[in-house]
């Protein structure tokens, strides 16, 4: 639910859109007093599943924090094993515990265990064969969630939505990764519908069924994320606007970048490409700023950057609006189709993207009918290029009309028709 959360923006912009086309929506949410979350009151009936705090996560968090300076990346040779024993351990809580039925939550700084509850199927009605039920991961005990419902209920039409894939995800260790294999294999098996948020996720979730002896691939869709077209922008707050006035009046280009830095993401280079130019100011905020501090101080150019660390969704919201150009990070090697909601959310700004990488086929080619999106290759002399022959007064908002195929009002559509199609096409083989 909540905001700050890019997943929790699929969700809502998805079920509202849904509403907005007159269908009926109940929503399962964790039972927490959410801060700052999403308004859910358009929704029809809202349940809230059961979560309980994990006093072992929890433990080991706080060790962890006290133990944070010690960096794993410093062993030599002696310390290898060792290394390689907290590596495997680390493996081992993400994959068992953090990757599968833990919702971390920031008010609090404490993680929760996700529990699945009975009284989730009371309300369904089992006749009903146009009940559709969307779950979706991570983390991936909601196919268990679905699984579960789907059991009992047989004739609703079940679409498990990965966000993130399970299995075989670039960024992410398979060891230990039990319990989500299992939870793919539940998936595969039993569900109507697998989405995926773009078409390399798909054909890798494909592939993954295919080696547990599934075909997947006449019930796989490609469900991107979006932006909602209607939402208010609170970029007219007074408050925000009078704490942030310092930065706005300068007469320089600001670049922001508003998030987290995920590794491969080579923020860098960009800073050091801004060592060498002086009409550019950056702005961060996000939860990565410890990484900011440290290369801006290794850099040497703290005159250059403005580091927020972590702010409310609704300045980050006012940032975007109000920056020049918007700064997006790709990884530094090959990728297939890592398409994180956070562009989807800058393509609403109707900002110009610097997009930094140019290893995802699949993102050049949808960037490339976007007129606001400009991507560099990670070569510290074309970044610098690119930024000394930016001018102020060229960058103004132009509206795109290509992203509209990318707001929730359309992706719902498509999705809802799409659904519609499954649903007669399984009628008319009773």
């Amino acid at each position: 639910m909540e905001k700050e959360y890019v997943a929790s923006s699929r969700i809502y912009g998805l079920t509202k859109s849904l509403k907005e086309m007159d269908q009926n929506v109940t929503i399962y949410l964790p039972n927490l007093p959410i801060e700052n979350g999403y308004n859910y009151d358009f929704i029809d009936k809202v349940i809230y599943y059961p979560v309980k705090e994990s006093l072992f996560l929890n433990f080991l968090r706080q060790y962890y924090k006290k133990n944070k300076k010690r960096k794993a990346n410093n062993h030599n040779n002696s310390q290898k094993e060792d290394f390689i024993y907290e590596s495997r351990i680390y493996s081992y809580i993400y994959n068992i515990y953090l990757r599968h039925q833990i919702y971390f939550y920031r008010n609090t700084n404490k993680y929760y265990n996700i529990k699945y509850s009975k009284k989730m199927t009371a309300n369904l009605n089992n006749s009903t064969t146009n009940t559709i039920l969307f779950t979706s991961s991570g983390p991936s005990i909601m196919n268990y969630f679905g699984y579960r419902i789907k059991i009992k209920n047989p004739n609703i039409f079940w679409v498990v939505d990965y966000r993130d894939l399970n299995q075989n995800n670039p960024y992410l260790s398979d060891k230990f990764n039990f319990k989500g294999k299992k939870m793919d294999k539940l998936a595969f098996k039993y569900a109507d519908l697998i989405t995926t948020v773009s078409h390399s996720a798909k054909e890798q979730n494909i592939e993954n069924a295919k080696n547990m002896g599934f075909d997947i691939s006449n019930k796989s869709y490609v469900l991107y994320n979006g932006f909602s077209k209607n939402e208010i922008n609170n970029s007219e707050n007074v408050n925000i606007s009078i704490k942030y006035k310092n930065i706005l009046t300068t007469q320089k280009i600001i670049i922001a970048f508003t998030g987290t830095i995920y590794p491969l993401r080579r923020i860098d280079l960009f800073l050091e490409a801004l060592k060498e130019v002086e009409n550019i100011l950056f702005v961060y905020a996000g939860d990565s700023f410890n990484l900011i501090d440290h290369f801006t101080k290794k850099i040497g150019i703290d005159a250059k950057v403005i580091n927020l660390k972590f702010i409310p969704r609704e300045e980050a919201e006012f940032l975007q609006k109000n920056c020049n150009i918007l700064l997006q990070l790709k990884a530094d090697v090959k990728e297939n189709g890592i398409l994180t909601g956070k562009f989807y959310e800058y393509l609403q700004r109707n900002k110009k993207i610097l997009s930094l990488g140019d290893q995802d086929e699949e993102y050049n080619l949808i960037c490339r009918n976007l007129k606001n999106v400009d991507i560099l290759p990670y070569d510290k002399e074309k970044i610098v290029k690119y930024l000394k022959n930016l001018k102020k007064e060229d960058l103004k908002e132009t509206y795109d009309p290509n992203i509209d195929r990318f707001s929730w009002e359309y992706l719902a559509k498509e999705f809802d028709d799409f659904v519609s199609q499954k649903l007669n096409e399984r009628k008319s083989d009773i």
